[in-house]
């Protein structure tokens, strides 16, 4: 008899289905009262939360917010970058530690193929800009996301 079970029948106004030895009390119990029974609601419930939520269910929340996880990106990388992009802050320390992006100091007359970059200084305040590197979906995404104007010249 399970207790789930138990409380599903006395609900029942029935006094016949009451009797333990009614074919449908013995359905009932060891059907809908033991699943009941087993169902683990905590660790479910702990899903709905950002900050306890993992694997799939940490998956759904990015979605949620339009954030990919990234090939073999742990929970709690994913998390983090999930907190930080839905917080939109865009500042150098955003751009390099949530989306790699290679801020470097915007030189006059760059030429990629003739120059190297001059300065990997993170705090370095640049008034003119930066130049930054980063693949094509990172560029795309920054775009789209962000107005960058003239801040950043990609390489």
């Amino acid at each position: 008899m399970s207790e789930f079970g138990e409380a599903i029948i006395q609900r029942v106004n029935n006094s016949e289905l009451q009797k333990p030895s009614n074919p449908m009390n013995q359905i009932i119990n060891h059907t809908v009262g033991e699943w009941l029974q087993d169902f683990d609601d905590k660790d479910f419930m702990e899903q709905f939360f950002l900050q306890e939520s993992t694997g799939p269910y940490l998956d759904l929340h990015g979605r949620d917010y339009g954030i990919i996880r990234k090939i073999d990106e742990s929970d709690d990388d994913y998390r983090a970058r999930i907190i930080y992009e839905s917080m939109g802050h865009l500042t150098i320390e955003f751009l390099k530690s949530v989306y790699d992006v290679k801020l470097y100091t915007l030189v006059d007359n760059f030429d990629a193929t003739a120059n190297t970059l001059v300065s990997d200084n993170p705090y370095l305040a640049s008034c003119y800009g930066f130049m930054g590197t980063a693949d094509d979906t990172v560029k795309n995404i920054l775009n789209k996301k962000f107005v960058l104007g003239e801040e950043i010249r990609w390489l």
